[in-house]
């Protein structure tokens, strides 16, 4: 009768041991997720400023390539003012007179750029979401996919 005391009584030590070195196991793989998760929060926080460090970037040099653009196509306009028409036949200077008008009036063609200009900055800002929700579909799974069964101690 007392060495079945003794054995349940070690049972129960052992039964409780288990337990608690498995919460223990627990409390760590949460940790790590919890770690992982911040050091996630991080990089991502990390992309966002290098995101919008190269946005920045990229809105000053289109900004400057837009003046250097208007600036050519002003200094164009004034040659094309300036041209001299009065020598050579009639034609011909009919000829200069109307390709010069028709330099100087192109706003129509600036027009077409500035739109085909603003369309592709849209695609590309369109990608860029697609991408980062993209991403964030493939962290989820990945999170998912390694997430650590919860240990449920028997209540027996």
């Amino acid at each position: 009768m007392e060495e079945k005391k003794v054995l349940i009584d070690r049972v129960g030590e052992k039964h409780s041991e288990y337990v608690e070195e498995m919460k223990s196991q627990e409390d760590f793989f949460f940790d790590q997720i919890e770690n992982i998760q911040k050091a996630m929060e991080e990089k991502e926080a990390e992309f966002d400023e290098l995101l919008q460090e190269e946005r920045a970037k990229f809105e000053k040099l289109l900004q400057e390539e837009r003046a250097k653009f208007e600036k050519l196509l002003q200094e164009e306009r004034a040659k094309a003012r300036h041209c001299d028409g009065g020598s050579g036949t009639t034609e011909n200077r009919r000829l200069r007179k109307e390709q010069a008008q028709h330099f100087i009036n192109c706003h129509v063609v600036v027009e077409e750029f500035k739109a085909e200009r603003d369309e592709l900055i849209k695609a590309h800002e369109k990608k860029k979401v697609e991408l980062q929700k993209e991403l964030d579909a493939a962290l989820t799974a990945l999170m998912e996919k390694h997430r650590p069964d919860t240990f449920q101690a028997s209540s027996s």
